[in-house]
């Protein structure tokens, strides 16, 4: 996450389960309730809209939000660089590919994970409503349709992920996260992490989530944060539109409906830029991250201690690949 999760092989099921009810946005959809989108680090705790930015610059809100997202310090903790993210993939896709060959299957390794915040991973959290629309098409971000794995049949599976009954395991306050506890998945994140490693892993970044969703709750009593909403709310009055603050707003909208030069939709952009909500939402976001932070230096630490464990693994395996390719 990035480091991520690894991205399942081209075939079988997905190397991680485990979701709590809600925190998982349909594909397919344009509007309606606000979306609930997994981040490829934890599963993200607050409802929104967060849709696909386009080439119209750096100053454009999708920019202005990304930019805002990727500073929180939770993101910042939970991110790699990217370059640090590609390696330990590309170590991980060789170790499955090496483990894979032993069974006697070719493996496709996964494509490369796109940087972390990316709109078109579905990795994107939206805290505040909608943030920007795609003129394009007004699509959630991560809610196009995802590629179809080819079927390699039961016994790909089985050397890929292990045994389906065993499982390692790590739940939060919220959501319950099962990954392979055997395969050649687990032997190549092993490999990497440590003998204690998957499990740990897991551990923090169960621990971490909730770190975010704690710190999106506390929103809600933060006088900060109700005086953005009070801004706002006068704002859309103003236009004529009654909404108690951006998330009602998004909550509320039809299901299926186009954004697209939809007028409140329009009115709840501009009001964000007069009001410089998202500015001021995701300034108090950061602070109240940095203080669950404050409480959890343990974590933190053992986070960045294996992280950096599982980077310098990576770079040994890819050293040790390039000596011997021919």
């Amino acid at each position: 996450m990035p480091p991520t999760s690894p991205p399942p092989g081209p075939s079988g099921p997905p190397p991680e389960s485990g979701r709590s009810p809600g925190t998982r946005a349909q594909p397919r959809r344009r509007a309606g309730t606000a979306l609930l989108l997994v981040t490829p680090l934890v599963v993200a705790a607050t409802i929104g809209w967060s849709l696909h930015r386009d080439d119209r610059g750096q100053d454009e809100p999708q920019d202005r939000a990304a930019t805002l997202r990727t500073a929180l310090p939770l993101q910042k903790l939970l991110n790699s660089s990217p370059e640090t993210a590609r390696q330990v993939h590309r170590a991980e896709q060789s170790l499955v590919a090496t483990c894979m060959a032993r069974h006697g299957f070719a493996y496709e390794p996964a494509p490369e994970p796109a940087a972390a915040g990316s709109e078109a991973t579905g990795s994107v959290t939206s805290y505040f409503g909608i943030e920007s629309v795609d003129p394009a098409g007004g699509r959630a971000a991560g809610t196009e349709r995802q590629p179809v794995e080819r079927n390699r049949g039961q016994a790909f599976d089985r050397a890929l992920y292990g045994d389906p009954e065993r499982r390692i395991s790590a739940r939060n306050k919220v959501v319950r996260v099962t990954r392979p506890a055997t395969g050649c998945l687990a032997e190549a994140q092993t490999r990497l992490l440590g003998e204690d490693g998957r499990e740990r892993d897991l551990a923090l970044r169960l621990v971490l989530d909730q770190g975010e969703r704690d710190a999106a709750a506390s929103l809600a009593g933060d006088a900060a944060a109700r005086a953005a909403d009070r801004d706002w709310r006068r704002c859309m009055a103003e236009a004529g539109i009654q909404a108690s603050d951006p998330r009602a707003f998004a909550q509320r909208l039809p299901k299926d409906k186009d954004l697209t030069g939809d007028p409140s939709v329009t009115a709840d952009l501009d009001c964000k830029k007069q009001t410089r909500y998202l500015e001021r939402g995701y300034g108090r976001l950061g602070a109240l991250q940095r203080d669950w932070l404050t409480g959890h230096k343990e974590d933190a630490a053992a986070w960045k201690s294996l992280r950096a464990r599982e980077a310098a693994n990576a770079a040994r395996v890819l050293r040790g690949a390039a000596h011997a390719a021919p």
